[in-house]
């Protein structure tokens, strides 16, 4: 029996998991790349065939963007990320530049990535459960890599409707019910306010309407 050709697919095997199927190809008895099957069938890709360097490198292009395409869904299941923040999570696990922009380009074309919805969800949240002022709203979105652009056109059209002062006032009363009576309360809603992003005029204002006048911050 004559020795195998260098090049030649030498084991076809099909791997175990829940998602959709996939085969390992071997070439020269070692594992060389991962493909769908269903790609493996267009391709009619079988044992005995021969590859050359181009084909070889074809395969290795499709099985890494396989593969960073899976790591970006897997990541996307836990919860929804911006476009930088995929690129970067992508590139920490060792992918490609190129293999990276041609899988997010492809996930933002099929509304998998959308950083306009990122920050709108995320400034709904805010104002909803943990109200922030702008200038802390405007560095997470910053801080999660939201386009400047982008962030500034939800920026305005949330504060234009949930106007900083009644948000700051909602902070305030919860915790002024909650409160102590303690001399330093006033104090400590004051810098509350502030951590919250609200500006300093406007965390001093809405403390003295909610605890009544007193020594000016």
């Amino acid at each position: 029996m004559g020795a195998t050709e260098k090049g030649q697919v030498t084991a076809i095997r099909r791997e175990p998991g829940d998602g959709p199927p996939r085969v390992a190809v071997f070439v020269d008895g070692r594992q060389a790349f991962t493909l769908p099957e269903e790609v493996l069938e267009k391709l009619g890709l079988s044992v005995g065939a021969r590859l050359g360097e181009d084909e070889r490198g074809r395969f290795d292009d499709a099985s890494a963007s396989l593969k960073a395409r899976e790591a970006a869904l897997r990541l996307l299941a836990v919860r929804a990320r911006t476009r930088s923040e995929l690129v970067g999570r992508l590139r920490r696990k060792g992918h490609g530049d190129a293999v990276i922009g041609a899988v997010v380009d492809g996930l933002e074309s099929a509304g998998l990535i959308d950083d306009r919805a990122f920050a709108e969800l995320l400034a709904d949240e805010r104002v909803r459960l943990r109200p922030v002022g702008r200038r802390r709203l405007s560095q997470e979105l910053r801080t999660r890599g939201v386009p400047p652009r982008v962030a500034e056109e939800v920026l305005d059209r949330t504060y234009e409707d949930n106007p900083e002062r009644e948000l700051a006032l909602r902070v305030a009363r919860s915790r002024a019910r909650r409160s102590s009576g303690a001399p330093r309360a006033r104090e400590r809603l004051y810098a509350l306010l502030v951590r919250r992003g609200f500006a300093h005029g406007t965390a001093a204002d809405v403390v003295r309407e909610v605890m009544g006048e007193g020594r000016d911050e």
